[in-house]
């Protein structure tokens, strides 16, 4: 049971990385560029009508929440952990504490300005919006991907037995190896 907690949540955190990992993707691949690349008075109403806008108050406020709150539940059990998978543990879920800093830091704030007073910005504002937001969005998923397989490596070393090195008193035969002279 002691090891039945944190593989749980380990195994939580890859589910829901990955759900949220395929959906970006999905975003960045198919919906990204529909509005990203039109014309700055127009960027808006694609925007909404491509189903960004809908995804962002009825998916990814459900979805990135959790993926945030496993993410740092793991990183404090792979910190305490002493089983073979804690680096691959701490890998994946520190890259997924700082996925989520990234984008509860800048893209989510961003596109919420942008889709509640984007009307009233000037055209210049809004290609910056785009270009940064766009191109930011690589190493965000960059990140995002490096932590997820990172996670995944975690849980597939997580039932590895752990492995208890004892001390064992030196003797003469498990002593350190002596240069012996050799005939002179």
């Amino acid at each position: 049971m002691r090891k039945a907690i944190p593989t749980l949540c380990l195994c939580l955190l890859v589910v829901f990385v990955g759900i949220q990992f395929g959906a970006g993707w999905y975003e960045k691949l198919v919906v990204v560029p529909l509005w990203s690349d039109a014309p700055p008075d127009r960027m808006l109403g694609i925007m909404h009508d491509s189903g960004m806008y809908s995804a962002g108050r009825v998916f990814w406020p459900f979805v990135s929440p959790v993926v945030a709150l496993l993410a740092v539940v793991n990183l404090v059990l792979a910190w305490r952990a002493t089983s073979p998978n804690r680096r691959w543990w701490l890998a994946g879920s520190s890259l997924m504490t700082v996925y989520a800093v990234f984008s509860y830091g800048y893209f989510v704030p961003q596109m919420l300005l942008f889709q509640s007073g984007g009307d009233q910005w000037s055209a210049q504002e809004i290609e910056s919006f785009a270009t940064w937001w766009t191109g930011l969005n690589y190493v965000r998923m960059l990140i995002g991907g490096l932590g997820w397989l990172c996670a995944l490596r975690a849980l597939s070393l997580s039932s590895a037995p752990e492995v208890e090195v004892e001390a064992q008193p030196e003797t003469a035969e498990s002593g350190p190896h002596r240069m012996q002279p050799g005939p002179g």
